[in-house]
């Protein structure tokens, strides 16, 4: 028998009130543009995936820490857009910065061969070659909100234009 399918709602009202104007618009903005959205029930709460739909591949997803909500961007164009980087306030930088590096850039031996390959870009004028998965990781917040929607936006216009 078939999962029930979680809805939305649950998500939001358990990102909590603070969460809800931000995480509203990303769910608008990326359904709006050809993303599917997948909620599933984690340990810690919900993990909540948006996949853009031409491709499959996943822009975002929610994941729920004892610090809070966070949001996981993958950022496949960040090198055509890199520069929006070096205006994010200095501990989104330094977050980015102390990001695992990518395994698989620096040696293609030391990392599962399925595994997608990291981001290659500059930030402040030092190149970064991050692992994809925890280089924009970001708890939800005042902070970090306009920078992420600002990454985001950025990303759906450069994947709707190779779709084209």
């Amino acid at each position: 028998m078939p999962k029930e399918k979680i809805p939305f709602t649950a998500f939001i009202d358990a990102v909590g009130p603070e969460h809800r104007e931000f995480v509203d618009w990303m769910h608008r903005y990326l359904t709006e543009h050809d993303c599917e959205v997948d909620i599933k029930e984690a340990k810690s709460g919900f993990v909540v995936s948006y996949v853009h739909t031409p491709k499959k591949r996943t822009i975002a997803n929610y994941v729920f820490r004892k610090k809070g909500p966070m949001l996981r961007l993958y950022a496949d164009h960040i090198p055509a857009y890199m520069e929006v980087l070096d205006n994010w306030p200095a501990s989104m930088q330094k977050a980015v910065q102390k990001a695992g590096s990518c395994k698989r850039m620096l040696n293609p031996e030391a990392c599962n061969s399925r595994c997608l390959m990291g981001y290659d870009f500059i930030l402040n004028g030092e190149r970064q070659q991050k692992c994809r998965y925890n280089c924009f990781m970001f708890l939800l917040g005042d902070e970090t909100n306009p920078y992420l929607k600002e990454v985001v936006e950025h990303e759906m216009i450069l994947r709707g234009s190779e779709i084209a």
